[in-house]
């Protein structure tokens, strides 16, 4: 068998800016700087959806949200085309998913291809449950609007009853005894989704002395959710510093995983890749996590890849879409031949928040209860922001460029734009040039 073992480390919900590696003013993340001092880091790395169903499921498909489907309005990926971890399964490799995250289970079709899946998310985990909820899904998927709305928030009240709070704990555990099990003979992929950056920052995720050490006086007065927040009328530097601990929590977490490749002598033969598969706005616009927004903070993202068979470890300054890695890791890998090539423009978006939408409060209804597409380049960047009429609004950062505009419009008007579905030759060859490859 050819080709090296594959580490994907998600570190769901982590900012950029709480990493040392990318602002010299953090001094907690040592254990991702050490990782990054002998790897490439991606420097304009971003998501394709602000949070993790859309953008792992661009990673799995290689697809734009709008392509694969997977968001608020089917909280399910359905398709027939091959997913990334089905590229090495096919290849005899090992395939394995660890995860706490409730949106990467078999119940949302996000574990097709893992000869293994290990949940760590309390009940949510247990797999007659999730066969439950993937029946219940679909007639959720069928109500009408108001009727989703309440659904939704009696949900959203109960789910912490669903959590584990030691799941990071697990999950890592788990991983490192999977790493214990393998030999050199052996090929492997792993995907793991670390949940310790990701709200409710409750004491044991992360562990008390963490918030200690990043001065949370009181951790039971954070806010839990957006519902929460919108009401707690302040509170955001609390919730920054929560933040904060969670991060080095997970630097330790992360630190602990990369010991083991090396422990197993597994270090030389895997390709790890470490990634945010979305940010957090931690207070910023009056918004707690990473949903009803594409600002920077969220789909701007973490990048690292520890490649043992290529000496460059020049970052990358390019623009990269996470979408990417679903032709970049085999290729890097050793499987596959074709990779990505250079974007000068990168795209995303989300759905209206018919799953979040009822925590929401009225006054802000008209702000936040709106679908957003975005569109960037090396001159600046571009938000259009439909409302449920129809209306459209543009907000721009850096040059107001024309050409971004109608990029973000292409995706209303053919939902599958792309250059090889395209037959008028003049048409196609200037969506090239806009980075529909």
């Amino acid at each position: 068998m050819t080709g090296m073992n594959v580490f994907v480390l998600v570190l769901d919900s982590m900012r950029k800016d709480r990493l040392s590696v990318y602002n010299d003013d953090v001094d907690f993340t040592p254990n991702i700087e050490r990782i990054a001092s002998e790897s490439k880091i991606y420097r304009n790395s971003n998501a394709q959806g602000p949070w993790t169903l859309p953008s792992t499921a661009s990673i799995f498909t290689g697809q734009y949200p709008w392509e694969h489907n997977a968001t608020h309005n089917n909280t399910r990926l359905e398709t027939d085309r091959e997913l990334l971890v089905e590229k090495f399964r096919d290849e005899n490799y090992d395939t394995k998913l660890i995860t706490s995250n409730t949106w990467l289970s078999p119940s949302t079709g996000m574990t097709r291809g893992f000869h293994e899946v290990e949940n760590h998310f309390g009940l949510a985990g247990n797999q007659h449950f999730q066969n439950l909820v993937s029946k219940l899904g679909k007639l959720y998927d069928r109500l009408g609007e108001n009727t989703r709305e309440k659904i939704a928030h009696v949900l959203n009240l109960g789910a912490e009853l669903f959590m584990d709070l030691e799941k990071s704990r697990k999950t890592v555990d788990e991983a490192k005894k999977f790493l214990e099990e393998k030999t050199d003979k052996e090929k492997f992929f792993l995907f793991v989704n670390l949940m310790s950056a990701h709200e409710p920052y409750d004491p044991g995720d992360p562990p008390e002395e963490y918030m200690k050490d990043q001065g949370v006086e009181k951790p039971s007065e954070i806010p839990r959710t957006d519902r929460e927040y919108f009401k707690s009328k302040g509170k955001k530097d609390e919730l920054r510093k929560a933040y904060d601990a969670a991060v080095d929590y997970t630097d330790d977490l992360v630190g602990e995983l990369y010991d083991k490749l090396a422990e197993q002598d597994l270090e030389e033969d895997t390709l790890l890749v470490v990634l945010g598969d979305h940010g957090q706005a931690v207070g910023k616009n009056g918004i707690l996590g990473h949903q009803f927004t594409v600002m920077n903070e969220v789909v701007e993202v973490p990048l690292i890849i520890s490649d043992p068979s290529s000496d460059d470890q020049k970052d990358k300054e390019n623009l990269f879409e996470l979408k990417d890695l679903y032709t970049k890791i085999p290729k890097l890998a050793g499987i596959k031949d074709s990779g990505p090539a250079n974007r000068d423009l990168i795209r995303g978006g989300y759905e209206f928040p018919e799953f979040v939408s009822e925590s929401i409060p009225e006054e802000r209804k008209s702000e936040l209860d709106r679908k957003l597409l975005y569109a960037r380049n090396s001159n600046g960047k571009i938000v259009k922001k439909i409302s449920r009429n129809g209306d459209a609004e543009y907000e721009y950062t850096g040059d107001k460029d024309r050409e971004l505009k109608k990029v973000v419009d292409s995706v209303e008007e053919n939902k599958s734009v792309s250059g090889d579905e395209i037959e008028d030759e003049a048409v196609k060859k200037r969506l090239e040039k806009l980075g529909y490859t």
